[in-house]
C-alpha cells in the first residue's frame, strides 16, 4: 500500500517557512520576535507528530502489521533507524523530549531549548520525508 505523504510534506514546508521568515526577520520587536519563534515551535509540533505517525505507518505497512503495537516512541525511532529510514536515534529521542516539553512551556529558557531543537529537526524531518518517498511501494 503506498502512503500519501501529502500531509508530512505540507507539515514540513510550514516548518521551513516559518523558520526562513524567522531567519529573515529583521526588528527589535519582541512582541513579533517571539509571535514568530512560537510559529515556529508550533509548525515543529505538527511536523514532528507526523513524522513519528508516518514512521509508524511504514513500518506496520511494510515489515508487519502489529510491529508497532504497544511500543515506545523510543523503541520506534529504533526500528525506524533499523529500516533506514531515520539515522540518529538519539536526535529522535531528543526531539521527542522537546516535543513532550512544549505542552510545558512557562519559562523562556524552556521556549528557547524548544526553539533551538526545532530548528535543527528541520534537515531530520527532511531526511525522514526523502527516505519514505524512496521506499513508498
Amino acid at each position: 500500500m503506498v502512503l500519501n505523504l501529502d500531509s508530512l510534506k505540507k507539515s514540513i514546508i510550514a516548518l521551513k517557512k516559518s523558520i526562513d521568515v524567522y531567519n529573515k526577520i529583521e526588528t527589535n520587536d519582541e512582541d513579533l520576535i517571539l509571535t514568530i519563534k512560537s510559529g515556529v515551535i508550533q509548525n515543529f509540533e505538527i511536523a514532528f507528530e507526523q513524522s513519528w505517525k508516518f514512521i509508524q505507518r511504514w513500518l506496520n505497512e511494510n515489515i508487519s502489521p502489529d510491529i508497532t503495537n504497544d511500543i515506545t516512541k523510543k523503541e520506534l525511532f529504533r526500528l525506524a533507524a533499523k529500516h533506514l529510514l531515520i539515522d540518529d536515534v538519539e536526535k529522535w529521542i531528543k526531539f521527542k523530549d522537546a516535543r513532550n516539553s512544549t505542552s510545558h512551556i512557562y519559562s523562556t529558557e524552556i521556549s528557547k531549548e524548544v526553539f533551538n531543537e526545532a530548528i535543527k529537526f528541520l534537515p531530520y524531518a527532511e531526511y525522514l520525508l526523502k527516505h519514505l518517498e524512496e521506499n513508498n511501494e
